[in-house]
Protein backbone atom coordinates (compact mmCIF):
# COMPACT_ATOMS: atom_id res chain seq x y z
CA UNK A 1 0.00 0.00 0.00
CA UNK A 2 1.27 3.65 -0.90
CA UNK A 3 1.00 6.46 1.12
CA UNK A 4 2.21 9.91 1.88
CA UNK A 5 2.92 11.59 4.92
CA UNK A 6 3.87 15.53 4.10
CA UNK A 7 4.44 18.24 6.99
CA UNK A 8 2.74 21.84 6.97
CA UNK A 9 5.27 22.97 4.98
CA UNK A 10 5.10 20.65 2.29
CA UNK A 11 1.34 20.89 2.11
CA UNK A 12 1.81 24.30 1.93
CA UNK A 13 3.99 24.06 -1.23
CA UNK A 14 1.58 21.66 -2.71
CA UNK A 15 -1.53 23.75 -1.84
CA UNK A 16 0.32 26.55 -3.70
CA UNK A 17 1.34 23.91 -7.03
CA UNK A 18 -2.30 22.83 -7.15
CA UNK A 19 -3.79 26.77 -7.00
CA UNK A 20 -0.83 28.20 -9.71
CA UNK A 21 -0.62 24.91 -11.68
CA UNK A 22 -2.55 23.44 -14.91
CA UNK A 23 -5.97 21.54 -14.30
CA UNK A 24 -3.90 18.26 -14.88
CA UNK A 25 -0.99 19.15 -12.55
CA UNK A 26 -3.39 20.44 -9.80
CA UNK A 27 -5.40 17.23 -9.89
CA UNK A 28 -1.52 15.47 -9.37
CA UNK A 29 -1.30 17.41 -6.45
CA UNK A 30 -4.69 16.69 -4.74
CA UNK A 31 -3.63 12.89 -5.14
CA UNK A 32 -1.14 13.45 -2.82
CA UNK A 33 -3.42 15.67 -0.43
CA UNK A 34 -6.14 13.20 -0.34
CA UNK A 35 -3.39 9.97 0.44
CA UNK A 36 -1.58 12.46 3.03
CA UNK A 37 -5.47 12.58 4.59
CA UNK A 38 -5.21 9.45 4.68
CA UNK A 39 -7.20 8.17 1.93
CA UNK A 40 -6.49 5.01 0.05
CA UNK A 41 -5.29 4.35 -3.79
CA UNK A 42 -8.81 3.35 -4.41
CA UNK A 43 -11.21 5.73 -2.47
CA UNK A 44 -8.79 8.24 -4.58
CA UNK A 45 -9.58 6.97 -7.30
CA UNK A 46 -13.19 7.05 -7.15
CA UNK A 47 -13.14 10.15 -6.02
CA UNK A 48 -11.16 11.62 -8.60
CA UNK A 49 -12.30 9.38 -11.78
CA UNK A 50 -9.00 7.72 -12.50
CA UNK A 51 -7.47 4.44 -12.82
CA UNK A 52 -5.85 3.18 -9.60
CA UNK A 53 -2.31 2.66 -11.40
CA UNK A 54 -2.45 6.72 -12.15
CA UNK A 55 -3.05 7.30 -9.19
CA UNK A 56 -0.55 5.07 -7.18
CA UNK A 57 2.22 6.26 -10.43
CA UNK A 58 1.63 10.01 -9.15
CA UNK A 59 1.79 9.03 -5.42
CA UNK A 60 5.45 7.11 -6.43
CA UNK A 61 6.99 10.05 -8.36
CA UNK A 62 5.79 12.24 -5.70
CA UNK A 63 8.10 10.06 -2.54
CA UNK A 64 10.62 10.00 -5.62
CA UNK A 65 11.25 13.34 -6.42
CA UNK A 66 8.79 15.90 -4.55
CA UNK A 67 7.46 18.71 -6.93
CA UNK A 68 9.22 17.65 -9.85
CA UNK A 69 7.81 14.32 -9.82
CA UNK A 70 4.26 15.60 -10.59
CA UNK A 71 5.88 18.68 -13.13
CA UNK A 72 7.21 15.51 -15.14
CA UNK A 73 5.87 14.67 -18.30
CA UNK A 74 6.92 11.31 -18.73
CA UNK A 75 8.44 8.93 -16.09
CA UNK A 76 12.53 8.67 -15.84
CA UNK A 77 14.15 5.71 -17.70
CA UNK A 78 14.01 4.39 -21.11
CA UNK A 79 11.99 6.32 -23.74
CA UNK A 80 9.41 4.62 -24.87
CA UNK A 81 10.42 2.86 -28.19
CA UNK A 82 6.99 3.09 -30.36
CA UNK A 83 6.82 6.99 -29.64
CA UNK A 84 10.61 7.25 -30.47
CA UNK A 85 10.23 5.21 -33.72
CA UNK A 86 6.76 7.59 -34.73
CA UNK A 87 8.57 10.93 -33.78
CA UNK A 88 11.67 9.91 -35.87
CA UNK A 89 9.28 8.71 -38.91
CA UNK A 90 6.79 12.41 -38.73
CA UNK A 91 10.69 14.04 -38.64
CA UNK A 92 11.00 12.51 -41.96
CA UNK A 93 8.03 12.67 -43.72
CA UNK A 94 7.17 15.93 -42.62
CA UNK A 95 10.48 17.27 -44.80
CA UNK A 96 8.43 16.62 -48.05
CA UNK A 97 4.81 17.03 -49.20
CA UNK A 98 2.53 14.57 -49.13
CA UNK A 99 2.39 14.62 -52.64
CA UNK A 100 6.13 12.85 -52.83
CA UNK A 101 4.32 10.13 -51.12
CA UNK A 102 1.84 9.22 -53.14
CA UNK A 103 -0.88 11.10 -51.71
CA UNK A 104 -3.47 13.85 -53.65
CA UNK A 105 -3.51 16.20 -50.00
CA UNK A 106 -0.93 18.66 -50.08
CA UNK A 107 -0.29 19.15 -46.46
CA UNK A 108 0.42 16.29 -44.08
CA UNK A 109 -2.95 15.63 -41.47
CA UNK A 110 -3.02 13.97 -38.39
CA UNK A 111 -5.13 11.66 -39.89
CA UNK A 112 -2.84 11.31 -43.04
CA UNK A 113 -0.04 10.94 -41.10
CA UNK A 114 -1.78 7.82 -38.55
CA UNK A 115 -2.46 6.46 -42.18
CA UNK A 116 1.24 6.67 -42.90
CA UNK A 117 2.59 4.95 -40.16
CA UNK A 118 0.20 2.03 -40.15
CA UNK A 119 1.26 1.46 -44.00
CA UNK A 120 5.21 1.88 -43.73
CA UNK A 121 5.68 0.81 -40.60
CA UNK A 122 3.12 -1.11 -39.36
CA UNK A 123 2.60 1.14 -36.32
CA UNK A 124 -0.64 1.33 -34.88
CA UNK A 125 -0.69 4.82 -32.77
CA UNK A 126 -4.00 7.29 -32.73
CA UNK A 127 -4.66 10.66 -33.71
CA UNK A 128 -4.23 11.77 -30.45
CA UNK A 129 -0.59 9.91 -30.17
CA UNK A 130 0.23 11.77 -32.96
CA UNK A 131 -0.88 15.08 -32.17
CA UNK A 132 1.29 14.65 -29.05
CA UNK A 133 4.44 14.00 -30.89
CA UNK A 134 4.01 16.65 -33.01
CA UNK A 135 3.32 19.63 -30.32
CA UNK A 136 6.30 17.33 -28.46
CA UNK A 137 8.39 18.28 -31.70
CA UNK A 138 7.34 21.79 -31.76
CA UNK A 139 5.12 21.89 -34.45
CA UNK A 140 1.60 23.57 -34.84
CA UNK A 141 -1.45 23.14 -36.66
CA UNK A 142 -1.67 26.76 -38.75
CA UNK A 143 -2.32 28.37 -41.75
CA UNK A 144 1.53 29.70 -43.24
CA UNK A 145 1.86 33.58 -43.85
CA UNK A 146 3.23 34.23 -47.17
CA UNK A 147 6.35 36.10 -46.68
CA UNK A 148 8.80 37.83 -49.20
CA UNK A 149 11.22 34.65 -50.05
CA UNK A 150 14.96 35.58 -48.78
CA UNK A 151 16.06 35.94 -52.50
CA UNK A 152 14.28 39.23 -53.20
CA UNK A 153 15.67 41.87 -54.35
CA UNK A 154 16.48 44.85 -51.82
CA UNK A 155 14.89 48.23 -52.27
CA UNK A 156 18.08 49.54 -53.87
CA UNK A 157 18.69 47.10 -56.08
CA UNK A 158 15.25 47.79 -57.42
CA UNK A 159 16.28 51.17 -57.84
CA UNK A 160 19.19 50.13 -59.76
CA UNK A 161 17.53 48.41 -61.67
CA UNK A 162 14.94 50.77 -62.46
CA UNK A 163 17.13 53.01 -63.72
CA UNK A 164 19.56 50.79 -65.64
CA UNK A 165 16.18 50.22 -67.93
CA UNK A 166 15.48 53.84 -68.06
CA UNK A 167 18.86 54.92 -69.55
CA UNK A 168 18.40 51.62 -71.83
CA UNK A 169 15.32 53.24 -72.86
CA UNK A 170 16.68 56.96 -73.11
CA UNK A 171 19.26 55.21 -75.44
CA UNK A 172 16.81 53.46 -77.31
CA UNK A 173 15.11 56.63 -77.75
CA UNK A 174 17.88 58.65 -79.05
CA UNK A 175 18.45 56.46 -82.01
CA UNK A 176 15.37 58.32 -84.02
CA UNK A 177 11.46 57.44 -83.88
CA UNK A 178 10.22 54.86 -81.71
CA UNK A 179 6.59 53.78 -80.89
CA UNK A 180 5.85 53.23 -76.53
CA UNK A 181 3.74 51.01 -75.34
CA UNK A 182 3.08 50.98 -71.96
CA UNK A 183 1.30 48.24 -70.13
CA UNK A 184 -0.02 48.34 -66.50
CA UNK A 185 1.21 45.59 -64.14
CA UNK A 186 -0.43 42.43 -63.72
CA UNK A 187 -0.05 39.37 -61.48
CA UNK A 188 -0.77 36.34 -60.99
CA UNK A 189 -0.60 33.14 -58.18
CA UNK A 190 0.73 29.97 -58.82
CA UNK A 191 -1.28 28.90 -55.94
CA UNK A 192 -4.59 30.58 -54.72
CA UNK A 193 -4.74 29.79 -51.05
CA UNK A 194 -2.51 28.14 -48.59
CA UNK A 195 -4.08 25.89 -46.60
CA UNK A 196 -3.63 24.81 -42.60
CA UNK A 197 -1.30 21.94 -42.04
CA UNK A 198 1.32 20.85 -39.12
CA UNK A 199 4.80 23.69 -39.40
CA UNK A 200 6.95 24.15 -37.36
CA UNK A 201 6.46 27.09 -34.63
CA UNK A 202 8.02 30.40 -35.77
CA UNK A 203 7.71 29.10 -39.67
CA UNK A 204 9.08 30.02 -41.75
CA UNK A 205 12.12 30.77 -42.17
CA UNK A 206 13.34 27.49 -43.67
CA UNK A 207 11.22 27.36 -46.04
CA UNK A 208 11.00 31.18 -46.96
CA UNK A 209 12.32 30.36 -50.88
CA UNK A 210 9.42 27.78 -51.35
CA UNK A 211 6.25 31.06 -50.40
CA UNK A 212 6.64 33.07 -53.90
CA UNK A 213 3.79 32.86 -54.82
CA UNK A 214 2.56 35.78 -56.47
CA UNK A 215 5.14 38.05 -58.71
CA UNK A 216 4.19 41.66 -60.48
CA UNK A 217 5.24 41.68 -64.08
CA UNK A 218 6.25 44.94 -65.63
CA UNK A 219 6.52 45.04 -69.41
CA UNK A 220 7.94 47.65 -71.75
CA UNK A 221 7.54 47.33 -75.47
CA UNK A 222 9.27 49.47 -77.40
CA UNK A 223 9.34 49.66 -81.20
CA UNK A 224 12.07 51.20 -83.27
CA UNK A 225 11.32 50.81 -87.40
CA UNK A 226 10.14 47.44 -87.97
CA UNK A 227 11.80 46.05 -84.61
CA UNK A 228 9.45 45.34 -81.57
CA UNK A 229 11.66 45.36 -78.34
CA UNK A 230 10.12 43.71 -75.24
CA UNK A 231 11.75 44.20 -71.93
CA UNK A 232 10.30 42.49 -68.86
CA UNK A 233 10.80 43.07 -65.10
CA UNK A 234 9.30 40.90 -62.37
CA UNK A 235 9.29 41.34 -58.70
CA UNK A 236 8.01 40.04 -55.53
CA UNK A 237 5.30 40.74 -53.60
Amino acid sequence: MITVSINKEQRLELEQFRALASSKNSEKALIVLLSSEGKSVSQIADTLKRNPHTVRDWLKRYNADGLKGLSRKYSPGRPDEKRAKLKDHIREILLDSPIDHGYKDHVWSVPLIVYDAASKLNLSVSGDTVTRALNDMGYSYKRPTKTVPARAPTKKEKAERIQSMIEEIKGILSKGETEIYALDESHFSTEPYLVRGWFKKRWPPQNKDKLQKRKSHILWMLKLNDTTILLEAIKAV
